[in-house]
């Protein structure tokens, strides 16, 4: 039987299921693909406070579209994970080394800790990753 594979999807991926941006067709399918159970996702529990607010700055957006996706986005069925003591100590090396947000880093080092591939749709963030966690990562853009 192969093994499904397992993504860490940040904020820059889940947003676009609720909002209209660039690569929303990737990420539609990304979550498809989660619900038919061809992949599985996870994500550090930042993620909500993150999709919340992105949606909250979203032109047009409405307080009730800003609950409903936050409480459907919980409720989906990814694994939120809330990060333990030694995921803290590894996303506080990776903010340090790689200059990365504490936020960013979170999201990296939960996909270490669960030995899955951490997915994200901000290709500025990926560039600036190091070669070695950069193949613990993939662009949405990339999402066959």
């Amino acid at each position: 039987m192969a093994q499904v594979q397992v993504f860490v999807l940040d904020a820059s991926v889940a947003v676009k299921w609720y909002v209209e941006e660039d690569l929303r067709d990737k990420a539609l399918r990304l979550r498809d693909d989660f619900l038919s159970g061809a992949v599985d996702l996870e994500a550090p529990s930042l993620i909500l406070y993150e999709v919340g607010n992105a949606i909250r700055h979203h032109p047009g957006a409405t307080e009730d579209e800003c609950a409903n996706a936050v409480i459907q986005l919980r409720n989906l069925g990814i694994v939120i994970r809330e990060p333990d003591d030694p995921c803290m100590k590894i996303a506080a090396k990776m903010a340090f080394e790689e200059k990365l947000t504490f936020y960013d880093a979170i999201y990296l080092s939960v996909a270490k800790s669960s030995k899955a591939k951490y997915l994200t749709a901000d290709k500025e963030l990926y560039d600036q990753l190091s070669k070695k966690n950069r193949a613990l990562s993939m662009l949405l853009k990339d999402y066959e």
